[in-house]
């Protein structure tokens, strides 16, 4: 992942939550910490790919921040 993918993660999220992009903790889970449901989290997967426009793998499971930050990780590695 390209470290402005990564900061535009982090500020889409950070904007979402209205919270501070230092706030976001990769251990934070979007499911405990920040309350989403499946469903919700799905969306929010979604929105985040539209705006940033790139495609997470559709069996990845995210459940913290860090997931999220490792799938695009493996995404990028899977480019020729």
């Amino acid at each position: 992942m390209t470290p402005q993918l990564k900061t535009a993660i982090i500020e889409f999220l950070a904007n979402e939550f209205k919270m501070t992009s230092e706030s976001l903790t990769p251990v934070l889970s979007f499911s405990s910490d920040l309350g989403l449901s499946p469903s919700q989290l799905q969306d929010l997967l979604q929105r985040l790919q539209d705006s940033l426009s790139f495609i997470l793998p559709e069996d990845s499971v995210v459940s913290t921040v860090s997931d999220l930050l490792e799938l695009t990780n493996e995404e990028d590695h899977d480019e020729p």
